[in-house]
């Protein structure tokens, strides 16, 4: 293969990250272009859930270790605050026009992988859970970030400690009515690791999902599960209506074993799913790519383009890097292809 041959790779979080190691492992140059300041994409911000010094099989650390690792290879160039003003294929490879502020740089490539992941799904588009008018009422997304920085979960109104709190799954996903009927694969993952981890930190906080049914995606999901299952209260039913209560509390109304009841929290975490990336349809354009039935690119896997982890579907942070190791192979007998 010729040494000059040099791999774009579109996203810094860990399915980019992922490919550019392993082009490095095997000799083949990549630039790592991130609109963001900053390498590690959504898993960057995620906490770790490791209980009692036990791996909860979380992934959070996969990133941590890629950065490191990517420092590590001379192969591997990233260029931050860089986004794409054009793309185009030509016979044998890809032409590019790379943005930083101001300045265009045209670029060619032997190869293109796209890696810029998904979009979590914005529960203010779901008028019913009036995200954003009752303050103790967050995300999943939110919730990684709280506990990754402070160790623990507070109150966003008053920063208390939280006695009681709820989780509502299937935010954003198995909703046709939303044009997004699939399951996300990793909410129930990352709620139920949550979960656990503030409980065992905090043995007399009560929690209690609600939820459609519980997917069991990963290795020891079901161990976990059945292990800590006693520890929560569950209710089999998404709620329909969220007010705030006095003192801040979040309050909703449910039907449980079929009685209409009133149930508040001090905090209230919606967990919820992943759909495609904003950046995608412009990418279907430039490159005439095709979608899969649930929304995001399907990688051709031809013709010197690739996509990889996330942007072809919702994925796990294990299941990304797997992914987009998976991919390398195919971009590496393209390029002995057209060496």
């Amino acid at each position: 293969m010729e040494k000059s041959k040099k791999v774009l790779i579109v996203g810094a979080g860990i399915a980019g990250l992922t490919a550019a190691l392993e082009l490095g492992r095997r000799g083949v140059s990549s630039l790592v272009i991130e609109k963001e300041g900053s390498i590690g994409g959504h898993a960057g911000t995620y906490a770790c859930k490791a209980v009692d010094g036990r791996c909860q099989k979380c992934g959070a650390c996969l990133i941590r270790d890629a950065i490191r690792d990517i420092k590590e290879t001379p192969e591997i160039g990233i260029s931050l605050e860089t986004s794409l003003a054009a793309l185009h294929r030509e016979e044998k490879g890809i032409v590019a026009r790379l943005k930083k502020g101001e300045k265009e740089t045209p670029a060619r490539f032997s190869a293109l992988v796209l890696c810029h992941g998904f979009q979590p799904f914005d529960p203010a588009k779901k008028s019913n859970f009036r995200y954003g008018e009752i303050p103790n009422l967050i995300t999943g997304v939110e919730l990684e970030q709280m506990m990754k920085e402070k160790g623990n979960v507070f109150r966003p109104s008053d920063g208390k400690p939280v006695k009681d709190m709820a989780f509502v799954q299937c935010v954003g996903s198995r909703n046709p009515a939303l044009g997004r009927p699939y399951c996300s694969q990793v909410c129930c993952g990352y709620a139920l690791r949550m979960a656990r981890q503030i409980k065992t930190g905090n043995p007399s906080t009560s929690i209690t999902f609600f939820y459609m049914d519980v997917q069991t995606f990963g290795r020891d999901f079901d161990r976990m599960l059945w292990e800590f299952r006693d520890a929560f209260y569950w209710i089999r039913e998404i709620p329909g209506d969220f007010f705030n209560t006095t003192g801040d509390r979040v309050g909703v109304v449910v039907e449980d074993e079929g009685e209409i009841e009133e149930m508040t929290f001090d905090l209230m975490t919606l967990s919820v799913g992943m759909g495609p990336s904003s950046d995608q349809p412009v990418f279907e354009e430039w490159l005439d790519l095709s979608l899969g039935p649930e929304g995001f690119l399907v990688s051709p896997n031809q013709h010197g383009v690739f996509v990889a982890g996330s942007a072809t579907g919702p994925m796990s942070i294990p299941d990304t890097v797997a992914n987009a190791r998976a991919t390398v192979a195919h971009v590496m007998d393209y390029l002995e292809e057209t060496s």
